[in-house]
């Protein structure tokens, strides 16, 4: 049993420890499927975050998007445009106060020049003199659209953007690469290249003051939460359309990657632009600082700024980023604040959150020793809390962890700007907290099973019930509880069952320990056991009884009167009627679950369990159906007594009292012939044996006619009732015998009995 105990514990706590260890591994080495499903809800939770936190705090400058909508498509027509629209949008932002001009928006091929296509194809072209054609040719390239657009880049600052190719070795216009810094430490680990682009053509490279790619880094989900601000293409670093806004808005001649040497390996930590440190991950990744929805930056129309129909000043000293959210061209994405984010607003939120790198939630250096001691620490304490606990205690307990945990990392992002992981804590917490809630539940389950099975044939239903609603009130564990104990036992049954064949003693054993058995559960005992013909209860456990002597009492007078209701039925079947002894006592017993690995039960032992069996046997000596101690009528006090003896039972010393009590339904004859030998064996006990002996033999008299007087229905329970003759001849004969040798002078009264 100890081997099989040792053996549950192990189980109970190795699950858990398995469950913590595996959930440490997957922290940093789980499977690629598995990697990817987790990256996906852990997406989720970043999602929650920016949709449900405060927004950070916007910079002072001046954001402004114009946006090539539908109106502006259906007004001035579709794309692509001409480019001398574009030239005279940059322009009019130009003359409106525009700082900056970021165009989210690829030219990567030539517009045609119509004029010199037509001067080319001219059939006279070939007539003209040298001269001529020199005029011309240089008419018509004035006519170059691409040209008129490059040369609007001369009166502001402007950005265009490019195009990295992941897959195929396709490459047109040109890259610029001016504005990062390009030096970088020996065992600098490699970015994932780039092998292809597309980028703006040669006039506007030329004049532009900057170009960054536009790409987005789409998550496992097709959510867009982070952006690159450097890619590599050729050994070479560039910078995002952003990053690139932001060095020429901060007046910097390049941007400095921020390596960190390990050992033979550098790893990218930043980017370092001016006096500003912007934390990246190694590929040059941050989080997205969204700051709510679509249309958070002030949009306006294309055609608007195009038709000059914008009159207040909200391109003064503006950043303008210039792209589209049409539904058409394909720049809308799904983010974790709308599912249609026009791409052209994403640079723009990430510029704003260039201005204020305070406020760019990042994961430092250390992100994987916290978050191990972070799951660590929750793991233990579960390991700790939950066994403790019960399962809907365990409920609460993992609900309260859990959002303790959710506080702390919205804490550390909120105040301190960290982005620490937050699904592999809440996992662990939820596998184990379900462990062991199973467990609890299970544990729940077999307890009470196995108090259902203990208790089943002992107990009420309603008792039962009770103590599986509050299991913690029972204790199954040997204990000492004050109890009161019965035992009631069919008197001459070998006389009985050997006039009887075993069928039929077998039928009329259970008629009679069926009513019995229902009189002692009417009651609130608890059924011991059977043995042959006894039958044996408690009172007082496993449920708490303070008055579990008076219920005892009560039952036994139950038990006397069902079994005279049994006798009939006997009569009337001509089987043997039953007549029944019962003892009671009431003491300090200790009570469990007792027995061996084989084989346990419930029930009481101890002194007071004997003295209550020896009653039981005293019943027939005295002819009596019922005796207590003067240790239950002490308790059980709303009941009247006959004093039957003062006695010394065997492997006892010290003399008790016995009693029996009287019914309140007794007859009245039957009471005052009660009262009448109680006043009898007063003089008995106080020496008087003279009186004593008169009041008896008087008593003898009338007890003799008061039997005459009964009917044969009464007669049956005149015998479960009180024999008053056997006990008057019991001390007649004592009486007699002290005449001739009376007793030591240090007589207490007590008679002692050395048969069990």
């Amino acid at each position: 049993m100890q081997q099989y105990k040792t053996g549950k514990w192990l189980i109970r706590q190795t699950i858990p420890l398995l469950l913590l260890l595996m959930m440490l591994l997957m922290q940093f080495i789980a499977p690629p499927a598995l990697e990817l499903n987790l990256q996906r809800l852990e997406g989720l939770l970043y999602d929650a975050k920016v949709q449900f936190l405060p927004p950070w705090p916007r910079n002072v400058s001046n954001i402004q998007i114009v946006d090539i909508d539908e109106a502006s498509l259906h007004e001035i027509g579709r794309m692509p445009w001409d480019r001398n629209l574009f030239a005279r949008l940059t322009t009019k932002l130009n003359e409106a106060g525009a700082l900056l001009v970021v165009f989210d928006v690829l030219f990567s091929e030539p517009q045609t020049n119509a004029a010199l296509a037509a001067v080319q194809s001219w059939p006279q072209h070939a007539t003209l003199t040298a001269a001529q054609r020199q005029n011309l040719l240089e008419h018509a390239t004035r006519q170059d659209a691409d040209l008129h657009f490059a040369s609007a880049f001369q009166s502001t600052e402007v950005v265009l953007a490019n195009l990295l190719h992941r897959h195929g070795t396709l490459r047109s216009g040109e890259l610029s690469v001016g504005g990062v810094r390009q030096q970088r430490p020996t065992g600098t680990t490699p970015f994932e290249p780039f092998s292809g682009f597309a980028a703006p053509i040669a006039p506007l490279t030329a004049a532009a003051r900057g170009q960054g790619f536009m790409n987005a880094d789409e998550d496992a989900d097709g959510f867009i939460r982070r952006v690159s601000l450097l890619h590599q293409l050729d050994q070479q670093l560039y910078p995002s359309l952003a990053l690139e806004a932001f060095r020429i808005y901060s007046l910097v001649e390049q941007v400095e990657p921020r390596w960190r040497q390990e050992a033979d390996k550098a790893y990218l930590q930043g980017v370092q632009i001016g006096n500003s440190l912007i934390h990246t991950d190694q590929q040059g990744r941050i989080l997205i600082p969204y700051r709510g929805g679509p249309k958070h930056y002030p949009y306006s129309a294309a055609a608007d700024v195009l038709m000059d129909r914008i009159n207040d000043l909200r391109f003064d000293q503006a950043v303008v980023f210039v792209g589209t959210s049409a539904t058409g061209l394909a720049d809308l994405r799904a983010t974790p604040t709308s599912l249609t984010f026009p791409g052209v607003e994403i640079h723009a939120t990430v510029f704003d959150g260039l201005m204020s790198p305070q406020h760019l939630p990042y994961r430092p250096d250390w992100w994987s020793g916290a978050i191990l001691l972070q799951m660590l620490t929750v793991g233990l304490l579960c390991l700790w809390l939950f066994p403790r606990l019960g399962p809907l205690t365990s409920i609460a307990a993992a609900m309260i962890l859990a959002l303790l945990v959710i506080t702390v990392n919205l804490w550390l992002w909120h105040q301190h700007v960290l982005d620490l992981p937050l699904l592999n804590l809440l996992l662990l917490v939820l596998l184990l907290s379900v462990y062991f809630i199973s467990y609890g539940f299970a544990r729940e389950a077999r307890r009470r099973k196995h108090i259902n099975n203990v208790f089943d044939q002992y107990l009420p239903p309603a008792h039962i019930e009770r103590l599986l609603n509050d299991p913690a009130s029972v204790s199954l564990a040997g204990e000492k509880k004050q109890l009161s104990v019965l035992f009631s036992d069919i008197r001459d049954f070998t006389g009985i069952s050997e006039s009887m064949s075993a069928q039929a003693l077998k039928l009329w054993l259970n008629q009679f320990f069926s009513p019995v058995t229902k009189a002692i559960l009417a009651h609130d005992g608890t059924i011991d056991k059977y043995v042959g013909d006894m039958v044996m209860a408690f009172w007082g456990a496993p449920l708490e009884e303070p008055a579990h002597a008076s219920k005892s009492v009560q039952a036994a007078f139950a038990i006397i009167a069902a079994v005279e209701a049994l006798n009939r039925q006997f009569v009337a079947q001509g089987s043997p009627i039953a007549r029944i002894g019962i003892g009671i006592n009431s003491g300090e017993m200790i009570v469990g679950d007792l027995g061996s690995d084989f084989r346990r039960n419930y029930t009481v032992i101890g002194d007071a369990v004997n003295l209550g069996s020896r009653l039981e046997g005293l019943t027939k000596f005295y002819g009596v159906p019922l005796l207590v101690s003067e240790f239950t009528r002490e308790q059980a006090t709303d009941f009247a007594y006959l004093l039957v003896d003062k006695v010394r039972v065997k492997g006892k010393l010290i003399p008790i009292r016995i009693y029996m009590p009287i019914a309140a339904d007794t007859p009245e004859p039957q009471q005052n012939l009660y009262q009448e030998l109680d006043l009898a064996l007063t003089a008995y006990f106080t020496r008087d044996f003279d009186t004593a002996l008169a009041q008896l033999t008087t008593l003898q008299i009338k007890a003799e006619q008061l039997e005459g007087s009964l009917q044969n229905e009464a007669k049956l329970q005149q015998h479960n009732l009180f024999d008053v003759r056997r006990l008057i001849a019991i001390y007649l004969q004592r009486i007699d015998a002290f005449s001739k040798h009376p007793p030591a002078s240090d007589w207490d009264g007590s008679h002692a009995h050395n048969n069990k």
